[in-house]
């Protein structure tokens, strides 16, 4: 097989055959759901902020060619986490565009120029330090908790490397929205769109995809309820709507 039928086999197969690390943190659907709410416009440069690896910013350039970023900073604390980026963003043929950089979410204001890309992506980490229970993995702990990286410190990050009318989009708990968007709010991040994320539309939302941009006016767009699953037990299976939304869904292990 040649090497272009190479990359597009593995790019038709995405996210399936993206290498993880065995015992560390793994990604979910959530930044393959972020990388598809996104609004992108051409000769857009994004950063993907606690990358990982790399998923968000390579289901990004996977979208089109119109929609695709022409360059992403694929941004991690944990090498090893970058290396795999660098890995995955070679099979599918993006090594010229994504370019994985390890460092500290909280040392972007000191190493990296302000107003340098157009869109941002977070997933920051879930869970409030000394909240829940730790995990014994660091890795994992470190991507679930903010340990190594607080809400504020992934907003504030956003909020200067992004232009004048850049746009930052955030997947997050749904119980913490209203932190969301005080962070945003505090570097003049101003919420434009709004998803929420339910695993089925009949149960609170899960999660909430979030749209804010820089030095916006007020207004919010409050768009239709996101139900990612259908049935109940056997019978349980992705719904047309989360499909449509997201195609990588699909695919994704």
């Amino acid at each position: 097989m040649d090497a272009p039928s190479v990359v597009q086999t593995a790019r038709e197969a995405f996210p399936t055959g993206l290498d993880q690390p065995d015992n560390g943190h793994r990604f979910s659907l959530d930044p393959l759901l972020l990388a598809s709410f996104v609004s992108l416009k051409k000769d857009d440069r994004m950063a993907d902020l606690g990358s990982g690896c790399g998923a968000a910013g390579l289901a990004a350039l996977l979208r089109g060619t119109v929609e695709a970023p022409t360059q992403v900073t694929s941004l991690d604390i944990d090498p090893a986490m970058t290396g795999l980026a660098t890995t995955n963003s070679a099979r599918l043929g993006f090594a010229d565009r994504l370019r994985p950089q390890t460092l500290d979410i909280r040392q972007v204001r000191s190493k990296l120029p302000a107003e340098s890309v157009s869109v941002a992506l977070a997933n920051p980490p879930y869970r409030k330090q000394g909240t829940g229970h730790s995990c014994p993995d660091k890795t994992r702990d470190r991507a679930r908790s903010e340990s190594h990286g607080t809400l504020a410190d992934f907003i504030s990050a956003a909020g200067w490397l992004l232009t004048n009318r850049g746009r930052l989009a955030v997947v997050f708990p749904a119980d913490r929205l209203s932190e969301l968007f005080g962070a945003c709010e505090r570097v003049r991040l101003t919420p434009k769109r709004l998803r929420l994320v339910h695993s089925r539309l009949t149960e609170p939302a899960r999660l909430v995809l979030v749209e804010a941009v820089k030095n916006a006016g007020s207004g919010l767009r409050v768009e239709a309820p996101l139900g990612l699953y259908e049935g109940y037990g056997e019978g349980t299976r992705l719904s047309a709507t989360a499909l449509a939304f997201c195609p990588f869904l699909a695919k994704n292990p």
